[in-house]
């Protein structure tokens, strides 16, 4: 705003000096046209003191009036009636020719709805010769090119601002873009007179608007520069509402995080804790935790301010530079039809000096001598009249060559004349260099006829359209380019389009070099290029336009655009910080207040059981969650890998902290790529044309890498998979309507929803960062030929590693079995999977061979005992010692944690009766626990003399066992039966058909 309101000086001196050149160029053919008049009553060209002849002369002059006056102002002829009474002092300017003997200055005179403008020339000491013209023509064309609206509507502040005067007399409002507010009192609109001080920046209200304004008085009037609040509010709204968003999400997953551990802790210690001293206590698992996600949170603040200012200030700067380069476009084009009409103008007012000098030769030939017509030639302000015969030849000019005669060479500037010759009534030539001096002229012919009517020669002037060339001149490319600013320090240049030199760059010695050497490249000579380019190793944002002949660009230094990021950041970083600090310690240090120790109940029952009440409670939730042993040997909660696959949410308690803050993380995205879709799809209702979320969402950007297509793939995303989870979700709701087909097929069509999506994300997001997606497309149907012969293998392991990630078959944690070999997953690669069995054995996988997997991931492993008993031993003997014994074993092997559990018999051998043991357990423990289920089965058989056969062929009479079970031992046998049933109803073996 500083750097236009220091130009409106120089823009109006501009303008006023432009407006001087044309009213003096304006003025000089009607001086001339009255000249034209004296002239020929000098040389009684057909000269008569009639009325009909100055209507002869109207005609001739292409004027609106043509009158011959005394030198009291007397009408003498008049080609109309006039309105004026040149008798009138007001008129006087008129008779200052009698005295210079030169034509009059132009003046004005408004006689009551008419305005004329005047000028004179001296016939003699009592006459002169009066043209009387409607300055319209002269009013229409300041107004267009050089106005004080003309001039101050060009000077564009930010996208919506705008420049308007206030008197500073009696502040009335001179100019402003909205005809209703010019000529109203700036006081009744709202502006308040303190605030109007020369290098005053503050808020104003206009018109019920808020305006921030900057005020420069140049003599009595304030130029007052305006950049409307809706404006300002739309440009920072985006970028403040997201980091505001992300400090708020933040905050958010912070505090819920901690709350969410702190339940989780309340709910392990219930009924154990212990009677503690009042105060404050550092809840370590809590502040752990809340310091990470502080830490994180606060990277994440900063990364993402940092990233907004970077977008909000390269859009910005980027939707001004487009501003500029179409500025520059709408010059070119208002100096094209500038040119144009002033090429139209001026080839009408020369084509009747020439039709003048034909009249005047054609009516007094005696005039045809070097003397007359270098007079002729003054009176007409043209440097060359010639006359030539119907042969073409020079019969008189005033130049110094006469001996000319039109060429019969197509190459030659002459040549075109010749049409006059056959009859073309005139010519206009374009100015260029003639064929003597060499200088650059404008020739303009008209035809002379016989009596008969037959062509004989024509009429033709040289001149130098001083004005025209100034236009021309003023319309190359480093006289419109040099004017222009962006910022402080940035600037608009040329590249030409033939050869891809510099046509224009502030540096002159760069003009006509190649711009390649200075560090452009191909692909930035284009339209519409809008991203960074290097130019002698310095980087610049630019934006570019294409026109005939060159390739014109804008360009501002990155340094300048990011001067303000750091502090910004730094500013909002600061204050995440002591924000996230203050809820560190509200979260991680706790009033403890004395409680009364609990004992806990129900202990011995619960050994009874075999069981407790927290596998009680895991059992009843349908066991959805489990424990993991991480490679590194850390224990993490995981959902169980038949759940996985179920269309069924985890009830919010059975969930994890972790599990519930990615759902609150999840419902915060969901927000977010929401509120992206209604900007996406209602961009043009919510923001502006000229925002920066149009700006990036319409592509008005060169795709690349850089921060607009990362933005864009952001909002691609969001668009994408808020459309994909809508129709999955809409997909579920239609399976669980269904059947088992209808389900079938929904799974199936959800499936390919997601991979479908995948793959179109990735092929516009490639395409937005530049990458030649079609050429990609046709590389990859080469590649997979190429690799069918080679990498087939390769390429197959990759692919089946991404299809293990995106379709979850297991993760890492997971116990899985690959054939015969059962084990942990500690790494899933990009060609292997790695699997870890229990004695820390690790087999190497190739994704292509991971095939008929089983996930036993389940709420923990289990070690499976078989054992022989006798034929003849009381089965329900054994099965009350079990019972009895079961306690006692879980005590004595600690690495049981649920269980031992009796599954019954599972087979009735050739040489005994088979019963099976089994006890829940970490996977890294199965192994062993089995060797210790058996050796603690041994132990018991020994101490109740319950016998293990040998394999044998009995011959002899069996053995009488005399031990038989009670009535008591059966009933128990029979109720602890039922009770293993249900107890172990959810574990087997694998080989197991059924459980």
């Amino acid at each position: 705003m500083e750097k236009e309101l220091s130009q409106v000086s120089e823009v109006l001196d501009s303008a006023q000096q432009e407006r001087t050149e044309t009213t003096q160029s304006y003025d000089a053919v009607y001086q001339s046209k009255a000249g034209s008049v004296a002239f020929m009553a000098q040389n009684d060209v057909d000269y008569e003191e009639t009325n009909a002849k100055m209507a002869e002369y109207q005609s001739l002059l292409q004027v609106n009036n043509v009158l011959v006056l005394d030198r009291q102002g007397t009408v003498l002829a008049e080609a109309e009636d006039t309105p004026a009474q040149f008798t009138y002092a007001r008129y006087n300017q008129l008779r200052t020719v009698f005295e210079t003997g030169q034509p009059s200055e132009a003046f004005e005179v408004q006689i009551g709805d008419v305005c004329y403008r005047y000028y004179g020339a001296r016939i003699d000491d009592e006459k002169m010769a009066v043209v009387e013209q409607d300055p319209e023509e002269l009013h229409t064309l300041l107004d267009d090119t050089v106005s004080q609206a003309s001039v101050l509507n060009q000077i564009g502040i930010g996208r919506e601002g705008y420049v308007f005067t206030i008197s500073a007399q009696n502040y009335v409002i001179g100019y402003h873009p909205s005809e209703e507010l010019t000529g109203a009192d700036g006081l009744d609109a709202g502006i308040e007179v303190g605030d109007l001080e020369d290098g005053n920046f503050a808020w104003m209200t206009l018109d019920g608007e808020q305006l921030y304004c900057g005020v420069s008085q140049i003599g009595d009037t304030y130029y007052i520069a305006a950049i409307p609040e809706a404006e300002i509010e739309a440009s920072r709204n985006v970028t403040v509402g997201i980091i505001l968003f992300i400090f708020f999400a933040v905050m958010t997953i912070v505090v819920t995080y901690s709350i969410f551990v702190m339940r989780e802790e309340e709910k392990k210690n219930r009924g154990t804790e212990k009677e503690a001293a009042s105060g404050i206590k550092y809840n370590r698992q809590v502040g752990k935790k809340a310091a990470i996600l502080s830490v994180i949170g606060l990277l994440a603040i900063l990364l993402i301010s940092y990233y907004m200012q970077t977008l909000f200030a390269l859009s910005s700067q980027s939707i001004s530079n487009r501003q500029r380069v179409e500025g520059v476009e709408s010059t070119l084009t208002q100096y094209g039809a500038e040119a144009e009409l002033l090429q139209e103008q001026y080839n009408e007012r020369y084509l009747n000096k020439c039709q003048i000098a034909a009249y005047i030769l054609e009516h007094k030939p005696e005039l045809q001598d070097k003397e007359k017509l270098q007079e002729l030639a003054d009176v007409l302000q043209v440097q060359y009249v010639y006359q030539f015969d119907s042969q073409g030849r020079t019969v008189a000019t005033n130049a110094a060559y006469s001996g000319f005669q039109i060429s019969d060479d197509p190459e030659d500037q002459s040549y075109e004349f010749n049409r006059l010759l056959t009859g073309t009534e005139y010519l206009i030539q374009e100015a260029q260099p003639d064929d003597i001096s060499g200088d650059v002229y404008q020739y303009i012919g008209v035809s002379l006829y016989d009596e008969e009517g037959n062509a004989d020669g024509f009429v033709q002037i040289g001149l130098r359209a001083e004005r025209l060339e100034e236009i021309q001149d003023s319309m190359r490319i480093d006289n419109i380019l040099d004017g222009i600013k962006v910022g402080v320090n940035g600037f608009a240049f040329a590249v030409n389009k033939e050869d891809q030199t510099f046509a224009y760059y502030p540096e002159e010695k760069l003009i006509g070099r190649s711009a390649k050497e200075y560090g452009m490249e191909e692909d930035q000579f284009t339209d519409g290029y809008n991203d960074y380019m290097a130019i002698r190793s310095e980087k610049y944002l630019a934006s570019s336009l294409e026109t005939d002949d060159y390739y014109i660009y804008v360009v501002i230094p990155d340094s300048e655009i990011m001067s303000e990021r750091i502090p910004l950041t730094l500013a909002a970083g600061g204050l995440s910080l002591i924000c996230l600090v203050v809820l560190f310690l509200i979260l991680a240090f706790d009033r403890q207040a004395p409680l009364k120790a609990k004992v806990a109940e129900n202990e011995e029952k619960n050994r009874r059981k075999g069981t407790d009440d927290k596998e009680d409670k895991a059992e009843k939730k349908g066991e959805r969650m489990i424990q993991v042993s991480l490679p590194d040997g850390r224990k993490k909660t995981t959902e169980a890998a038949a759940s996985r696959w179920m269309n069924l949410a985890i009830a919010w308690d059975e969930k994890t902290p972790e599990q519930q803050i990615l759902t609150v993380i999840r419902w915060l995205f969901t927000v977010l790529a929401l509120a992206i879709c209604v900007g996406v799809l209602g961009r043009r209702t919510f923001f502006g044309e000229d925002s920066v979320f149009t700006h990036i969402v319409e592509g008005q950007w060169s795709e690349g890498l850089n921060v607009f297509a990362a933005t864009a793939c952001v909002m691609l995303i969001s668009v994408v998979m808020t459309g994909t989870a809508l129709l999955r979700s809409l997909l579920r709701i239609l399976a669980e309507a269904f059947g088992a087909r209808g389900e079938t097929v929904c799974r199936m069509i959800s499936s390919f929803i997601k991979y479908v999506s995948i793959i179109v994300l990735l092929y516009y997001c490639f395409a937005m960062f530049g990458v030649d997606t079609q050429t990609l497309l046709a590389s990859a149907g080469i590649l997979s030929i190429a690799i069918s012969f080679g990498a087939k293998e390769l390429v197959s392991d990759i692919l089946s590693g991404l299809f293990i990630i995106f379709e979850g078959e297991f993760r890492v944690g997971d116990i899985i079995m690959i054939g015969d070999w059962r084990g942990t997953v500690i790494e899933i690669g990009v060609r292997t999977t790695k699997v870890e069995d229990g004695s820390n054995n690790i087999k190497i996988i190739r994704n292509s061979n991971v095939t008929d997997v089983v996930n036993m991931t389940r709420r923990g492993s289990y070690a499976s005992c078989d054992i022989g008993i006798e034929y003849g031993e009381s089965l329900e003997r054994v099965e009350s010692i079990l019972e009895a014994e079961f306690p006692r074993m879980k005590r004595e092997l600690p690495a049981i944690l649920g269980g031992p559990y009796y599954k019954g018999v599972i087979e009735l051998g050739a040489n005994s009766v088979d019963i099976r043991v089994i006890a829940e357990c970490a996977e890294e423990d199965r192994v062993q626990l089995e060797r210790d289920l058996m050796r603690e089965l041994k132990l018991i058989f020994d101490e109740y003399e319950i016998s293990i056969p040998y394999p044998q062929i009995v011959v002899n009479e069996p053995a009488i066992f005399k031990k038989k079970a009670t009535a008591l031992e059966k009933a128990q046998a029979k109720r602890f039966n039922e009770e293993q049933r249900t107890a172990s109803r959810h574990l087997g073996n694998e080989d197991d058909d059924t459980r």
